[in-house]
């Protein structure tokens, strides 16, 4: 299915098509904030540029005043502050001209000077930068000539003034050229970064219908091919839950076949020797009847078919027995639990009753109980499950653990109420069970005694356990002594 979805996609041309995108993302991004950095950078040179520029009409101004009260003064002292005033703003005029001229970094004017501006001051007609320089020695003349007459009439003072006024309406223009220089270029870059931000959108919207829209389609119908296979998933699991009960059934009943077979041999010899026994007594039956009836009987003859008659029918008796037996067990391995409702019952009292029952069994192999459950716990469920299940394990025991009289069986009941769980650990201080035969001792039939026992005694369990109880029973091998059974299964409580 991922195969399918990576043929569908085709990622490697969808991958190549992601990274063009995105280079070109990032490269429309890296240019924007370079822009948007070159607008506050321009937008601070032109700020410091025109603040520049406006303090050299500031010092013209300055020095147009300092002239103004020098020739209106006539006394000595005044002169010479007004001529030291005249030269102070000629050297700061001076120097904030070069400044100017010289894009001295440290006072972030930018690198060069504007193509509009640098055709003011270097070309004519204006040719600023001259005329700024003599103005600048015009006005040390002034303040360094202490001999001249000067006077608001005089051609010097005149000349003075024409050249200041001059001066002042240049800077205004060249103020006015820098500003409109600095918005143009500002609205460039605005421009250029709306185009930025345009084109950001196209190739996202270009993203999105050549990448993303492909991608989420496959991704839809793949995803319905999903639902569509979940569906399918959910029928051939109806299918394969009505499959595995038809099959557990058929295994049932061939359970049951093998069961009833093996039942039927384990029952046909029992029969078949009690028949030949009866077949016996009625032979030494007409034979002794014949010994009765004739003149020459003998009473040896008579006691001898006695005694074969006698033994005969004890040998028919006791088959006859475990014949019935078997048919006990196997009425027991075909309860039909289900007709017995559920209720409540103590755990504790259900086992000692239990074992009251099995008492003469008990005292007959000199065999203990004991018995451990908390108390009170009180269940709900079937307690004839139960009470077969302790009475099966007891009598295993009793059959094959103990062929030697003496010993402890012992039942422990636990309940973890967090988990809802019942655990049963049955022990006794047998000779134990083979690990070589731990994993057929629930099959139906099987038995380690030659003689005597039905093998159905543990499979019952088993049965009980697994399919009525919904739990499970082990075997454990790994005991030092005897035989253990570890017993779980879920219970109500009540």
């Amino acid at each position: 299915m991922f195969k399918s979805l990576r043929n569908n996609l085709n990622l490697k041309a969808l991958t190549k098509r992601y990274v063009i995108a995105l280079a070109i993302i990032g490269a429309l991004i890296t240019a924007s904030t370079f822009f948007h950095h070159k607008i506050i950078n321009d937008q601070k040179y032109s700020s410091n540029i025109i603040n520049q520029t406006g303090k050299n009409r500031l010092l013209l101004q300055k020095i147009k005043s300092a002239h103004i009260a020098l020739i209106a003064n006539r006394e000595t002292e005044l002169q010479s502050i007004f001529r030291d005033q005249l030269s102070d703003a000629a050297t700061a005029l001076e120097s904030n001209h070069q400044t100017l001229l010289d894009r001295d970094q440290s006072e972030n004017l930018g690198a060069e000077m504007w193509p509009s501006v640098r055709q003011m001051y270097f070309n004519p007609p204006i040719q600023l930068n001259s005329q700024i320089v003599d103005y600048i020695a015009f006005v040390r003349t002034i303040s360094s000539n202490t001999n001249q007459d000067l006077n608001a009439h005089s051609t010097l003072s005149t000349s003075f003034i024409k050249d200041t006024s001059n001066l002042l309406d240049l800077m205004d223009i060249v103020v006015e050229a820098e500003v409109t220089y600095a918005e143009n270029a500002l609205e460039r870059i605005k421009l250029l970064e709306s185009v930025l931000w345009l084109l950001t959108l196209i190739v996202l919207g270009l993203e999105g219908l050549f990448i993303f829209r492909p991608m989420m389609n496959t991704i839809t119908e793949q995803l319905e091919q999903l639902k569509q296979q979940k569906l399918n998933l959910e029928e051939n699991l109806h299918t394969l839950k009505t499959t595995q009960k038809e099959l557990v059934k058929t295994q049932n009943i061939a359970s049951l076949g093998r069961m009833v077979s093996g039942f039927s041999h384990e029952l046909s010899t029992p029969i078949g020797i009690a028949v030949s026994a009866v077949s016996q007594i009625k032979d030494a039956a007409n034979r002794i009847n014949y010994e009765l009836g004739t003149k020459h009987s003998s009473t040896d003859m008579i006691k001898k078919h006695s005694a074969i008659l006698h033994e005969t029918a004890l040998l028919a008796s006791k088959n006859l027995s475990r014949a019935g037996r078997l048919m006990d067990n196997f009425k027991q391995s075909s309860i039909d639990c289900h007709s017995e409702r559920s209720r409540d019952f103590d755990l504790k009292k259900l086992t000692e009753d239990t074992i009251y029952n099995l008492s003469h069994q008990l005292k007959k192999k000199s065999v203990g109980i004991e018995i451990e459950c908390p108390t009170p716990l009180s269940l709900n469920g079937k307690p004839s499950l139960i009470e077969q299940l302790i009475t099966n394990l007891v009598t295993n025991s009793l059959a094959h653990g103990y062929p030697q009289h003496g010993g402890i069986i012992r039942i422990e009941w636990q309940f973890m109420e967090s988990t809802n769980i019942v655990t049963l650990r049955f022990k006794d201080d047998g000779v134990g069970i083979s690990p070589s035969i731990s994993e057929k001792i629930f099959e139906p039939f099987f038995t380690s005694k030659k003689t005597g026992g039905s093998g159905l005694g543990l499979y019952i369990c088993h049965c009980i356990v697994t399919e009525d109880l919904n739990g499970q029973i082990i075997c454990n091998t790994d005991a030092i002594q005897g035989a253990e059974f570890n017993i779980q299964f879920p219970l109500q409580i009540k």
